[in-house]
């Protein structure tokens, strides 16, 4: 799976508080666990700066679908803007390195 940075910004504060008192229930309810942790889809961080109308994620999915079914309903229904970034890890920079710098000299 391909592990993602998301930045998630709130477009104003009607919409933010809407969004967390859904994610709320979600979270209590013990479904919003069950969709982090979904076939292809798995969210491995989640922090929040609700003072900048702000989250930001880290997460692993298989494919571009499990993104859309994660991310499309919060921004049809709160009109989050998201940018998704593929990222790697440390052991993957050093690995892809050392090939580079093997081909290099």
């Amino acid at each position: 799976m391909q592990m993602y940075l998301a930045d998630c910004i709130f477009p104003d504060i009607e919409s933010q508080l809407a969004a967390y008192k859904s994610f709320c229930e979600l979270w209590d309810s013990g479904e919003m666990a069950q969709a982090d942790n979904a076939d292809g889809f798995e969210m491995l961080f989640r922090v929040h700066a609700p003072g900048a109308g702000r989250v930001t994620l880290l997460f692993k999915a298989e494919s571009d679908a499990q993104i859309f079914e994660h991310f499309a309903p919060w921004r049809a229904q709160f009109g989050i803007e998201m940018e998704f970034t593929p990222v790697i890890g440390c052991q993957d920079v050093v690995d892809y390195h050392k090939k580079l710098f093997a081909k290099m000299s």
